[in-house]
């Protein structure tokens, strides 16, 4: 049902609502240390709705929280002109006060308040900000045009493969990042829940994961910030893969228009703040590569350290289906779906069964965040987890996991894949043979030191999560070891190769296969299956390493003597291999007799090569 209601009909609502007993209040939210700040407003005997609470917001702090230190994005004297909602969308247009210094940055800013405000009422999925019934994103300056310097998909339909992402292409952002605010290199949030690193690092980290999936897979990738930690220090002594995406941009070369597309200052960290420069940079260098696809990986955050069941948390991804993005809405809207889809069934699957997405998993930004408004292509930005929350989405079972890092961003892998309708080359646990030193031939009763070598194809392994090399079948018949632990944590690309003993049984000819495995979820992987031929002593009949009483009785009832050819089944008791079983092969039964002691196979004649 579609209602429309303006600011003076708020009025009318609190005068029909004052006779009742309601004293209530709703929650606001401005900034304070550029936090965003939760105040609760007493509206008194009014019930609390959306058109409330906004009114609330709109009208801004008091005089004491300003003086408190409480600010927000929202102009001065701005005010709510209509407010207009159909299911669970919502557009509330604004007086034209809200156009005042309005730029990339602070468009975030007022949409984060608008969306935490309404979030109490289910009303997040789909807000429209606008001035006069036209988008705020519309007021600002248009992003300069560029021209793809490749050629680039000329419709967002999406095309099949027939393998892997081969011949397909993304840019990839990590978000944020270290940028000019005027007057410093800043991060764009601050750290929470310490010791998890700032949003700006732990973002790039984690798409680093994200990064090797899809080069594995043959897609081509372009990273909009330096995602190799050893390049080295920018000029501010900050490492470069620290640094927001537009400095990093200027350092490979893009041109000034995507960079410096606001300023236009091509000279950077000097004069005004860079930030909504670098919000442009990352979708611009996207319509210059010409890519698919754009994805932007963030982490959420809302008003700083929080512990407790109150503090938000999970998942949620956006799209962008504004007028100025729209001939991609549709597209974007399926990737963010697919994409979103496929991080939850990982986390729920794998990490945590208790995951959960963060009100409406799919979210319509429309244009509020310019990233993923700007990009001529499919573009989403997914919020995997909330890096202020400490006892939960922060802890050292979440974001500061790299198990769960890895398993979100293998999540998005599928998603990407399943947008294009393949099939990823590589599963959530995978790994590659690389070799072994198992010998294909031993001697019984003779210990051998081996190895075998795995590349990680999946996600991280380590032995906090189960993940071990073990025998198949649970047993190896050089070995009473089923499984072999790993040290430390193994990432995706990486080697981990695992060293022990074997000891060859008795003679004949045996299998020794092992995989890798998580326990209680799944093997997974190539096996390594090695025949191996093991030599035994000529004297050990039946194999079990001794030479002994049970070996004696054997030989006595095969004792035929000379000339004599032995019956069937005591083919082996023919130790000099001349046709018959006699004392001379006696002879030689007795110097090898070991009783319960092991082989000794200094008592045989072994053949020279």
């Amino acid at each position: 049902m579609k209602s429309s209601l303006r600011v003076s009909a708020v009025c009318v609502i609190m005068a029909i609502f004052s006779a009742s007993a309601w004293a209530e209040t709703v929650s606001v939210w401005f900034y304070k240390d550029s936090l965003l700040t939760l105040v609760q407003r007493d509206i008194g005997p009014v019930e609390p709705s959306p058109e409330v609470a906004l009114t609330a917001l709109a009208a801004g702090p008091t005089d004491q929280e300003q003086v408190a230190g409480f600010t927000t994005a929202l102009p001065a004297g701005t005010t709510i002109v209509n407010i207009v909602r159909v299911g669970p969308s919502i557009t509330i247009d604004f007086s034209a006060q809200m156009l005042a210094g309005l730029t990339e940055v602070r468009l975030e800013q007022i949409y984060r308040q608008v969306k935490w405000t309404l979030h109490p009422f289910d009303l997040d999925a789909d807000i429209r900000l606008t001035v006069a019934d036209k988008l705020l994103s519309a007021y600002l300056p248009a992003p300069p045009t560029i021209k793809p310097a490749a050629q680039k998909q000329d419709a967002p339909a999406v095309r099949k493969l027939s393998t892997g992402l081969a011949g397909r292409s993304i840019t990839l952002s990590p978000g944020h990042g270290r940028y000019w605010n005027g007057s410093g290199w800043v991060t764009a949030r601050p750290q929470y829940c310490a010791p998890l690193s700032a949003e700006d690092l732990h973002n790039l980290e984690m798409c680093q994961y994200l990064e090797t999936y899809l080069r594995a897979d043959g897609m081509n990738v372009y990273m909009v910030r330096c995602t190799n930690k050893a390049y080295g220090n920018h000029y501010t002594g900050h490492p470069w893969w620290q640094m927001g995406a537009y400095f990093w941009l200027q350092h490979l070369g893009y041109p000034c228009s995507v960079y410096a597309s606001v300023t236009g200052d091509c000279n950077l960290g000097v004069g005004a703040s860079e930030g909504s420069d670098d919000v442009r940079a990352r979708p611009l260098a996207s319509n210059l590569d010409g890519t698919d696809i754009y994805i932007s990986v963030h982490t959420n955050g809302l008003n700083g350290d929080c512990r407790g069941s109150n503090c938000p948390t999970g998942t949620e991804t956006y799209y962008d289906a504004s007028e100025e993005h729209a001939a991609w809405g549709a597209v974007s809207q399926s990737l963010a779906t697919h994409v979103h889809t496929n991080i939850m069934e990982a986390l729920v699957n794998h990490v945590n069964p208790t995951w959960v997405c963060r009100g409406a998993c799919v979210k319509n930004s429309n244009g509020a965040y310019g990233e993923i408004r700007v990009p001529h292509r499919a573009a989403i930005l997914s919020e995997i987890a909330f890096h202020d929350t400490c006892d939960r989405d922060a802890d050292e079972y979440h974001l500061r996991d790299n198990f769960f890092r890895s398993a979100a961003m293998w999540g998005i892998y599928k998603g990407v894949c399943d947008y294009f309708e393949v099939t990823p080359t590589w599963d959530f646990y995978s790994s590659e043979l690389v070799n072994d030193t198992i010998p294909t031939t031993m001697v019984a009763g003779q210990t051998y030191d081996v190895s075998i070598t795995f590349r990680n194809r999946g996600v991280v392994w380590n032995g906090a999560r189960s993940f071990r090399l073990g025998a198949v079948d649970d047993s190896d018949p050089f070995t009473l070891l089923n499984r072999l632990d790993i040290a430390g944590e193994v990432g995706p690309g990486n080697t981990y190769t695992f060293y022990f003993q074997m000891r060859a049984p008795g003679g004949g000819d045996y299998v020794s296969d092992w995989q890798m495995v998580r326990e209680g979820y799944a093997w997974f992987g190539e096996t390594l299956s090695k025949q191996i031929h093991v030599i035994g002593l000529p004297p050990d009949f039946n194999n079990d390493l001794h030479v002994d009483a049970i070996d004696l009785n054997y030989f006595r009832s095969c004792l035929a003597g000379q000339g004599v050819p032995p019956d069937a089944g005591c083919e082996s008791a023919d130790l000099d291999e001349d046709g018959d079983v006699d004392q001379t092969d006696f002879g030689l039964f007795q110097r090898c007799i070991t009783g319960s002691a092991f082989l000794d196979f200094s008592c045989w004649d072994w053949p020279s090569e």
